[in-house]
């Protein structure tokens, strides 16, 4: 219907009103006709879903999303991978610059908007050090097709990483539908998270920023059905589990890579509380209890996963005589930053039992503060000490939602170890 026929029919209703109705008709009409000639609001210059990357030296550069919310005068933000989310504390923007602030990560996302774009840095201050990396985002959220020639990938591989010194053997699961391609990698020290990406004629894209590690898996499917790839500028050969049981190494056992040096000595730890009190293992709290021990830190990624999982467990098994005990090391050496740093990680995931700055992340730090744990290389390490101080049982990493079965398999080994423990037996 034209403007001109709807005002010709708006006189003619307006007509037949009872003259008292007669003034409302007026602005009815006007927001009708803004409806219906497609009048609509402005496209908030900086709220909504950003398609982002973490610029390299050498391409491809590593992808993400950016998602920023705006409430009034507020605005926040966070960075996206798939299903995961990683929350500014928080943020704004002042018609040109967005400030995103990751306060438990002591880092800040500073990009200036022009012409449709963002482009800026993420800073990251890590102790004495600042981690800046470049980057650049646009409104052009890819798109997949429904299908796409070549190898579906989807299903669980063995990939072997780097060569001589530097090999590693990890775990890997892919989900493939059309060209749209997720999954993770599981190496020893725990998972990547969600990675997202593609694959297209043979060929994948898997990619992940979240705040901590930028992350990049590429590579193609041969004619073998091996995936011929790299990570960084490490390569990578990965089979399927089918394959690889029979053709190459598996990855090592979590739960046989850290190891007592003397099992028959009772576990001990120290480091100073929130407040800056030192605590340690002969405390009268720890005596006679099942004490599970995590050694985290607040720059951990795979640490963050397992947080949440053991204040549920506390909260479940504190009244049975389980005591939980956070080891962080942390970056900084500055203890008054590093304790806020705890603090505010503490209040992120609800933490009622001991967190304790117990070290630095420099190199040589566990073997001074830990020195009876052989061969540790993983954040999160948990240690499971009986009721008699002796450790039952070490794993090292931590697999997080992102690895689907094995998580919440993972999660109830560990209710299982634990109630093991509280009713006397070995975990």
């Amino acid at each position: 219907m034209s403007i001109q026929s709807l005002r010709a029919a708006h006189g003619t209703a307006a007509r037949r009103l009872p003259s008292r109705m007669r003034p409302f008709a007026v602005p009815a009409l006007i927001a009708l006709l803004l409806a219906l000639t497609g009048c609509q609001k402005t496209q908030d210059p900086i709220a909504g879903l950003w398609q982002a990357e973490i610029l390299t030296e050498r391409p491809p550069d590593i992808a993400f999303q950016l998602d920023v919310t705006r409430n009034g005068d507020q605005v926040t933000g966070a960075l996206v991978n798939g299903p995961d989310r990683e929350e500014a504390s928080s943020g704004s923007f002042d018609g040109k610059t967005l400030i995103l602030k990751f306060n438990v990560y002591n880092a800040e996302l500073k990009a200036d908007l022009a012409d449709g774009k963002l482009t800026g840095e993420f800073v990251r201050q890590r102790g004495n050090a600042r981690s800046v990396r470049k980057i650049a985002a646009t409104r052009a959220i890819p798109t997949y097709a429904p299908k796409t020639s070549g190898p579906d990938l989807t299903g669980d591989w063995i990939l072997e990483v780097g060569e001589g010194d530097g090999h590693r053997v990890w775990s890997a699961s892919f989900k493939q539908e059309g060209e749209k391609l997720t999954g993770t990698v599981i190496p020893v020290s725990g998972d990547w998270g969600a990675i997202t990406g593609y694959a297209r004629n043979g060929e994948f894209y898997l990619s992940r920023f979240d705040g901590i590690r930028a992350l990049l898996l590429t590579g193609k499917v041969n004619a073998d059905g091996l995936i011929e790839g790299s990570v960084g500028d490490r390569k990578v050969i990965g089979r399927r589990v089918g394959q690889a049981g029979a053709q190459g190494p598996q990855p090592p056992d979590p739960g046989a890579y850290t190891k007592m040096k003397n099992p028959a000595e009772p576990f001990r730890f120290a480091g100073v509380d929130l407040d800056g009190k030192p605590v340690k293992s002969t405390d009268p709290r720890f005596q006679g209890k099942v004490l599970v021990v995590t050694i985290t830190g607040t720059w951990c990624p795979n640490c963050h996963d397992e947080a949440p999982v053991l204040v549920d467990l506390y909260k479940k098994y504190k009244s049975q005589g389980l005591e939980v005990v956070a080891l962080a090391f942390e970056y900084s050496g500055d203890q008054a930053r590093d304790l806020e740093l705890l603090r505010l990680y503490s209040q992120r995931y609800g933490i009622d039992f001991p967190l304790l700055l117990a070290g630095t992340t420099a190199q040589g730090e566990i073997d001074r503060a830990l020195p009876q744990l052989d061969n540790f290389g993983a954040y999160p390490t948990t240690i499971y000490v009986g009721r008699d101080g002796k450790v039952n049982y070490i794993h090292a990493g931590f697999e997080s939602k992102a690895t689907g079965e094995r998580h919440q398999k993972l999660v109830a080994e560990m209710d299982h170890r634990i109630q093991t423990m509280l009713a006397g037996g070995k975990s």
